[in-house]
C-alpha cells in the first residue's frame, strides 16, 4: 500500500521571517498589529442560533462541481471503510514521476460514486514539469469522476513560496492545462496558520485560476509539540486553548470577503489532533473540537462545501497524531454529522437541509412530529463546552451541554402567534422573536407563513371523480400542493411514512415513488425521477406535495383548466 504523506499543521507553525534565505525579500510584519488582530479572533464570542431551512437558502457561486447546497463530506480514502458512504475521497499523488493515484484509492475511485480531492504534493517549484502534469491530468480526467485538483499546496509555510511571483506563474501554467479536462476543477489551497510574513496575497493566482478554494485545516493541541507554549504563540498560530477550527479558518475568510473572492471553500485536508507520539490521549480535549470541525464550519461558514478529515496515522512521526479510527468515540461524532441531512455522502447528494441563522431561515416546517430542530453555535475563548440553555417565552423549555447543542421543538405545543425563545448560558443570553401558525414558523416575516385554513378554490378531479380533502389544495410559487394522502389513496397508491427522515413513500403496483419533506428531488424506484420547482412541505397538519410531479410519476395525465381552477388527472 502506498504510504500517504502530507505536509501538516505542524509545518506551518513554522516562523519565515526577512532574514530567511530565499530569492524574495518578504517585508516584515507588525507584530504587535498582528497579534492585537489574532487576539480579537480567538477572544471573539460566537453566540448564535440556527436552524435546518430548505436546501433553496444555500451559498452557491455556480463554480465547477459545487452543489448547489449542502457539503461533500470526505476521507482519505485508504482509511475510510469505517466512515461509508462518503460524498468525496481524498488521496494524493507524490512526485512528477508518480502521474496516477495508487491503489487502493484507483480502485475505490472507479468504483465508488464519490468526488475525488487529489492533492499533487511539490518539493520544489524546480521539480514541475509540464508534460508529467499533462499526463496525469489525462489519467485523472480518465476516470469519469468529479475530481477536485489541488496543486503545489500550502506553498505559504514551505519553500514553495519562497518566490510568490514564480509560484503564481506555474500554479496559473497547471491550471491552464487541467482545464482543458473537463472532469477536473482546479483548487488553490494554502495553509490555515502559514508563515505570519507570508500572506495569502502574495500567492492567489487569480480568480480565472481557480474554480475552489481550499485550506489545510489543523487543530493542534501543542505548538511545535511543545508542552511549554507561550499565550502569545498559542494566539498567533491558534493552537491549545484557542485552536478551534472556526477559528483557524477566520484569516482565510477574511482575506477572501476583503478581496472579494466569490469561491467555494473546502477544507482539503484537516484533523482535530487526537494523541501524540508517545500515546498520550487527548480525550476531553478532541471531542469538542471535532464537533466544531464537523457541526459548527458548515454553520459559521456557508461557502465550505467540502470537509476532508486526514484520517491517518504516522509511524515514526514526532508530533500529533490526528488519525480517528481507533477511537469509538470519535467515530461516532464523525458518522452522526455526516449523516445528519446536512452533508453529501455521494457525488450527486442532494443535502436534506442546510443551516442558516434563525433569523434568515425562512419558514420552518415541522416534521411528522411537530419538530422543528434548532441549534446553537456557542464559542467562549477558554470554554471548551458549555450547557446552552432554550427558554420558550421566559420558561425553561430545553437544555443542552454538547456541540452542535441541539433543540428538537416541538411547536404543536406552543399556541399560534408571536413568542420569544432566549438561548442562554451561565454568563450570556440571548433574545429570539419567532410567529408560529400552525405547523409552521418563522424567525423572519410573519407575513411568510402559509395560511392553512384558506380555502384556495381549487378541485381536483381523478378520472373524473372529485377528490375530497381535509385541506385543501394551496398554490405556492405558482405549484398547486395537494395533501399526499389523499390523492395517493385516490390513485390507490399504498403510503407510509418515515418520521425520523422525514420520507414519505408511495407504491402502487411495481413504482414506487419517494420523496422528502423541504427536499426537491423526487425518487421513482430508488433513482432520480425529477427535482420538483417546490419541494413537499408541511402547511398545517398536512404534508403537500405537488400534484402534477407526483401523478405523472405514476404514469398519469395532468391538466390545468384555469377557468375552473381544476386539476384533471387521468389514467
Amino acid at each position: 500500500m502506498k504510504k500517504i504523506t502530507s505536509i501538516t499543521a505542524a509545518a506551518a507553525a513554522l516562523v519565515l521571517s526577512a532574514s530567511t534565505v530565499c530569492a524574495y525579500n518578504f517585508p516584515q510584519p507588525d507584530w504587535g498589529a498582528l497579534l492585537n488582530e489574532r487576539t480579537a479572533m480567538v477572544k471573539a464570542t460566537d453566540f448564535e442560533l440556527y436552524a435546518e431551512a430548505s436546501p433553496d437558502k444555500a451559498v452557491y457561486y455556480g463554480a465547477k462541481f459545487e452543489p448547489k447546497a449542502g457539503a461533500y463530506i470526505g476521507m482519505t480514502a485508504d482509511t475510510s471503510e469505517s466512515f461509508k458512504p462518503l460524498g468525496s475521497y481524498l488521496t494524493y499523488i507524490e512526485s512528477f514521476s508518480q502521474l496516477d493515484l495508487y491503489y487502493p484509492a484507483n480502485e475505490m475511485v472507479r468504483s465508488d460514486d464519490s468526488a475525488v480531492m487529489v492533492g499533487w504534493t511539490v518539493n520544489s517549484l524546480d521539480d514541475v514539469n509540464y508534460d508529467a502534469v499533462r499526463t496525469t491530468c489525462q489519467n485523472l480526467n480518465a476516470y469519469n469522476k468529479k475530481i477536485f485538483f489541488r496543486f503545489a499546496n500550502e506553498m505559504n509555510c514551505s519553500q514553495l513560496g519562497d518566490e510568490p511571483d514564480r509560484y503564481v506563474e506555474i500554479f496559473r501554467n497547471v491550471a491552464n492545462i487541467a482545464h482543458e479536462y473537463p472532469n477536473l476543477a482546479v483548487v488553490w489551497s494554502p495553509n490555515d496558520m502559514g508563515a505570519l510574513d507570508r500572506p495569502f496575497e502574495y500567492y492567489y493566482p487569480g480568480d480565472e485560476y481557480v474554480d475552489w478554494v481550499g485550506v489545510s485545516c489543523y487543530t493542534e493541541k501543542k505548538f511545535q509539540n511543545s508542552s511549554n507554549t507561550s499565550e502569545s504563540d498559542s494566539i498567533y498560530f491558534m493552537t491549545g486553548d484557542y485552536s478551534w477550527t472556526t477559528n483557524k479558518l477566520k484569516p482565510l475568510m477574511d482575506f477572501m470577503a476583503k478581496n472579494n473572492i466569490q469561491k467555494p471553500v473546502m477544507i482539503s485536508e484537516g484533523g482535530v489532533a487526537r494523541y501524540n507520539e508517545t500515546g498520550e490521549s487527548y480525550t476531553g480535549w478532541h471531542e469538542p473540537r471535532l464537533e466544531n470541525m464537523l457541526w459548527n464550519t458548515i454553520m459559521k461558514y456557508p461557502q465550505i462545501k467540502m470537509i476532508n478529515y486526514f484520517n491517518v496515522h504516522f509511524d515514526g512521526f514526532v508530533g500529533e497524531q490526528f488519525s480517528i479510527s481507533d477511537y469509538p468515540e470519535s467515530v461516532d461524532i464523525f458518522n452522526k454529522a455526516a449523516s445528519s441531512g446536512a452533508y453529501l455522502r455521494s457525488a450527486d447528494d442532494s443535502p436534506k437541509f442546510v443551516f442558516k441563522n434563525a433569523n434568515d431561515a425562512g419558514v420552518l416546517t415541522a416534521d411528522g412530529a411537530g419538530i422543528v430542530k434548532l441549534y446553537t453555535l456557542a464559542y467562549f475563548a477558554n470554554k471548551p463546552e458549555v450547557t446552552v440553555t432554550y427558554r420558550l417565552d421566559g420558561n425553561w423549555f430545553h437544555s443542552s451541554n454538547q456541540i452542535p447543542y441541539t433543540c428538537n421543538m416541538d411547536i404543536n405545543s406552543i399556541a399560534d402567534g408571536q413568542h420569544t425563545l432566549t438561548i442562554a448560558t451561565d454568563t450570556t443570553s440571548k433574545d429570539y422573536t419567532f410567529t408560529k401558525l400552525g405547523n409552521s414558523m418563522t424567525f423572519g416575516d410573519a407575513s411568510a407563513l402559509p395560511e392553512p385554513s384558506k380555502d384556495s378554490g381549487i378541485s381536483v378531479l381523478y378520472n373524473g371523480t372529485p377528490i375530497t380533502f381535509e385541506q385543501p389544495p394551496v398554490i405556492v410559487e405558482e405549484r398547486t400542493l395537494v395533501p399526499l394522502r389523499a390523492i395517493f389513496e385516490a390513485m390507490n397508491a399504498k403510503v407510509d411514512w418515515n418520521g425520523d427522515t422525514k420520507t414519505v413513500t408511495a407504491t402502487r403496483g411495481d413504482t414506487t415513488v419517494s420523496l422528502t419533506i423541504n427536499d426537491k428531488i423526487i425518487y421513482k424506484n430508488g433513482k432520480k425521477s425529477a427535482e420538483l420547482d417546490v419541494p413537499a412541505q408541511l402547511v398545517g397538519d398536512y404534508t403537500m406535495i405537488p400534484v402534477r410531479a407526483i401523478a405523472e410519476a405514476f404514469g398519469s395525465d395532468v391538466q390545468w383548466i384555469q377557468d375552473t381552477k381544476t386539476v384533471v388527472i387521468t389514467e
